[in-house]
């Protein structure tokens, strides 16, 4: 199967049969058109046809001759891997069981979707949950949508897909997880359906109706939907044959759902085997403390359920999500806090040595399967991959299970439990997840101890000990660690026998290798990840300043003297002004057309060699809801008009960047989009209860709310020196200074979460705002504001989990670069440098070898300037030369000799 090729079987075919198609493969899919090829419509009806990997050739035998003598357009998964990975969900829950799409004329929709249904019948394959599937019996299913992604701007200012009505609709057209079709269409496979009425989708009618009981498996009625995954969903309900009158009385149980065919090992196991794999180790246990009761398991059509006891409605990850990390930073300020810690990790430890006493290892301990009860008793989730009498599933969780695991190079052993649980406790310790990547199990030991040390230091000395202990992978040592959290004899233990080496300083040669490393992948990376995979994907036309190449391409200019790096950004600028004669865009500095027009404006200046043909006007955002539920506009929705990401103020902040590039119209064009905002009384008054919802609350932020508002009203006003703006800044100011006292006293709250000092919602967002108003009225209160919010971000320098600049250390970073290149304070730039070296701390390379961005094949924008490595380079950038611009303005545009570059783009 692995050699399995689509091409290779299409082309064999066509010789065969002396047919004209022409096919073309790209990053996922081998495309077939009959030559000559008539034009496809924008959108309409498809087909989709599901398998399993083992089937595909199977299918292909049947499918592709009646495909080609058909003569219609299609496409197919290029090879066996590719739809391995796509019936996993890893290229998105919309992409499961889509192993062949086909776009029929209108006219031959219902008859051939009739006739592959027959040919087909009995072919096994995922369901594809959004479509509706023409016969029960075949794999062959069907929805409305685009023939070629029709990107524009969303709701939110990103991108969407988005489908056109006749008389002006509009349809975001994104498989998800339920069918859903446009008002204006009439389903060819329901004859007399009329269209959906008043509004623009339409839920397949065997979804529950809001209101509706829901009974799985006859008996148990559906309360609560507690999870939604293409491999299955997870609810919460009450079990109808023993509940009471009263709903306050009855007692609640999970129900667990599996989805036939979806995330196949290649052994064929999917996600049921899992599922019966669970209850055979819950069945096995019964009894045990600290884990759910196993209570029924019944099978609906292809698809499985698994009945548990309900053992709590949070689990670890959510509660430190929600409140922070259960150790306090410093020493605890009452017995009450380390005892919650020492009580999580004495339940845990207790429940697995139950556990590998009966013969079990559970191979997936993470704080996603951690649950705590109304009491706060921790008890063990999910089994799937449990393993018990030498039978076990492949799989883990990256971080948390052990390289060994991940890979299969050893059989299961308690040790790799006993290594989960130490990285367990580390997150629990310290909010900071494992490092994942490519690290060893040796090297991530290496980065949690040292995170442990930095946070906790010789203040929790016993803690360093037996997660030392526990990550060993050494039975003896890893056996006497879980012990003596059972015992609680670890908290008495000296650190001093685990204490690992710190990453090395962050020395200026040091930071310039790092940033060399940085560099060198975004050349080697960048421009395949915006150019090498399919036209139609989301990367191939995104060219913002958020994520996409516009952010790249900003920071790659101050390099542009290195080797590699103008090809890629005449490669970048191509992408960039693609994107903006092709997609339709709103105007938004962060998300929208604006920062794409400030690199491409910032490339010529700079004497890259811009494409100059013409580019589409910038258009309104589509108010295409993503959902039928979507009616309610949640506030960050109402904030886009004005925000700093997608409205006025962001794209004020690049006028004003424009203007810095010598455009004499764009500080005019600034001054009117300030107008809105100073006529919206809404926006004249800081939101309420700012420091009780510092991190959440996005009326507040830089991103979307008063400080972004703010700090284009003083970037405005230093540039025009209008009187009237002046004094709004000022106004502004003022009172934003009078927050931080408060403001810093909540980041610091031991329920704080790392957003309270981030740019887009925190204190680093306000510490810039003051910092303008410092340089803009030179008024010393203003400074003393501004080093004081900049010093509430010092206590997160190591607790950072992310790594960009838009919730990260990047980010943090940069703002203690800006304070110490205004006010000459060295201890600025120190903590700069202790900022950089917690990337050396989160990276799952080697010292010498950083790699800080870790799946950057499947992750969102690793190379983007908000949460990837061109954002990191800025901030590496400027520590070297902290004189050098950021990529927003400042009240006196900063400026940095470049060198001219190596070779002519």
């Amino acid at each position: 199967m692995a050699d399995w090729n689509a091409e290779d079987a299409l082309r064999r075919l066509i010789e065969d049969h002396r047919t004209s198609h022409s096919l073309v493969t790209g990053a996922t899919w081998t495309r077939v058109r009959c030559e000559p090829a008539t034009e496809l419509p924008d959108h309409g009806w498809k087909l989709h046809i599901s398998s399993r990997v083992d089937g595909l050739p199977r299918l292909a035998e049947a499918l592709f001759p009646r495909l080609l003598a058909e003569g219609c357009p299609f496409k197919v998964a290029r090879s066996g891997r590719v739809l391995r990975r796509l019936n996993g969900a890893e290229a998105g829950p919309g992409a499961v069981g889509k192993a062949v799409t086909v776009y029929p004329p209108v006219e031959r929709v219902r008859e051939l979707g009739l006739e592959l249904a027959a040919l087909l019948r009995g072919h096994p394959g995922p369901r594809v949950l959004s479509d509706r599937r023409v016969a029960d019996d075949a794999p062959v299913y069907y929805r409305y949508g685009p023939f070629r992604a029709q990107w524009r701007s969303g709701p939110y200012g990103t991108l969407v897909v988005v489908i056109d009505g006749p008389d002006g609709e509009e349809f975001e057209a994104a498989a998800s997880l339920g069918y859903r079709q446009p008002s204006w269409v009439s389903d060819p496979f329901r004859e007399g359906e009329p269209p959906t009425a008043g509004g623009a989708t339409a839920r397949d009618a065997t979804a529950s109706r809001p209101g509706a009981e829901v009974l799985l498996g006859g008996r148990y009625r559906a309360v609560e939907g507690v999870y939604e995954s293409a491999r299955g969903n997870v609810y919460r309900a009450v079990d109808t044959a023993h509940s009471t009158d009263d709903p306050a009385q009855a007692g609640t149980v999970i129900v667990k759902t599996a989805r036939a065919h979806v995330s196949e090992d290649r052994d064929g196991n999917d996600v049921r085997v899992r599922l019966r794999n669970e209850r055979r180790i819950l069945t096995a246990c019964a009894g045990t403390p600290g884990i759910p009761r196993f209570l029924d398991h019944f099978a609906h059509a292809a698809d499985e359920y698994l009945v548990t006891s309900d053992v709590g409605d949070r689990n670890l990850l959510e509660q430190t999500g929600r409140d922070g990390a259960l150790l306090p930073a410093g020493a605890a300020a009452t017995p009450g806090d380390d005892e919650t810690f020492a009580r999580l990790a004495r339940e845990l430890a207790t429940t697995l040595r139950a556990l590998h006493a009966k013969g079990v290892v559970m191979r997936d301990v993470t704080p996603r399967n951690i649950v705590l009860d109304g009491t706060g008793r921790a008890h063990l989730i999910d089994f799937g991959i449990s393993a018990l009498d030498g039978v076990h599933l492949p799989g883990g969780t990256p971080g948390y299970a052990p390289r060994e695991q991940l890979d299969r190079s050893q059989e299961p052993s308690v040790v790799d439990d006993h290594y989960a649980l130490g990285m367990v406790l580390a997150f629990a310790a310290t909010g900071l997840p494992p490092v994942t990547g490519e690290a060893s199990s040796a090297l991530a030991r290496t980065r949690t101890l040292q995170c442990l040390d930095a946070v906790h230091g010789g203040r929790r000395p016993g803690l360093l000990a037996v997660v030392g202990d526990l990550l060993a992978r050494e039975p003896e040592r890893s056996a006497r660690g879980l012990a003596d959290i059972v015992s609680g004899r670890w908290r008495t233990r000296a650190g001093t026998e685990h204490r690992v080496a710190p990453p090395p300083a962050a020395t200026p040669d040091r930071m310039a290798d790092l940033a060399d490393r940085v560099l060198e992948l975004l050349v080697a990376e960048a421009g395949e990840y915006h150019l090498g995979g399919e036209a139609a994907d989301f990367p191939a036309v995104d060219a913002s300043l958020y994520t996409g190449s516009a952010g790249i391409g900003l920071e790659l200019l101050h390099h542009r003297h290195r080797p590699g790096v103008p090809e890629l950004l005449w490669s970048l600028a191509g992408h960039a002004h693609h994107s903006l004669a092709t997609v339709p865009t709103a105007e938004g500095l962060f998300s929208g057309r604006t920062g794409t027009e400030v690199f491409l404006a910032a490339a010529r200046h700079a004497g890259v060699e811009v494409p100059t043909g013409p580019v589409l006007p910038a258009v309104t955002r589509s108010q295409a809801p993503s959902s039928p539920e979507a009616s309610e506009a949640p506030e960050v929705l109402k904030a886009v008009d004005f925000d700093a990401v997608s409205g006025h103020a962001g794209v004020g902040l690049g006028r004003l960047l424009l203007a810095d590039l010598g455009d004499l119209e764009a500080l005019e064009a600034a001054a009117a989009l300030a107008e809105p905002l100073l006529e919206r009384a809404d926006l004249a008054d800081l939101p309420a209860h700012v420091a009780g919802e510092l991190g959440r609350e996005t009326a507040f932020g830089y991103a979307h709310g008063y400080l972004g508002v703010t700090d284009f009203l003083l970037l405005l006003a230093a540039r025009t020196g209008d009187q009237g703006l002046l004094r709004t800044g000022r106004r502004r100011a003022q009172r934003l200074a009078a927050l931080v006292p408060d403001l810093v006293a909540a980041a610091e709250a031991p329920s704080a979460s790392q957003m309270t000092v981030s740019w887009c919602r925190g204190i680093g967002g306000l510490a810039r705002v003051l910092r303008h108003a410092w340089l803009v009225f030179d008024e010393p209160a203003f400074r003393r504001a501004a080093e004081t919010a900049t010093g509430g971000c010092l206590p997160w320098l190591t607790r950072l989990s992310t790594l960009g600049q838009c919730c990260g250390t990047a980010g943090v970073g940069s703002v203690l670069l800006d304070l110490a290149v205004d006010s000459g304070d060295e201890r600025w730039l120190d903590a700069a440098h202790e900022a950089a070296r917690h990337l050396i701390r989160r990276s799952h390379g080697p010292d010498d070898a950083p790699a800080l961005v870790a799946n950057a094949h499947t992750r969102d924008a690793p190379y983007s300037w908000a949460q990837g490595y061109a954002g990191i380079l800025t901030f590496l950038r400027r520590l070297g030369e902290p004189e050098s611009p950021d990529l927003l303005p400042e009240p006196v545009a900063r400026s940095v000799a470049v060198p001219e570059p190596a070779v002519s783009g």
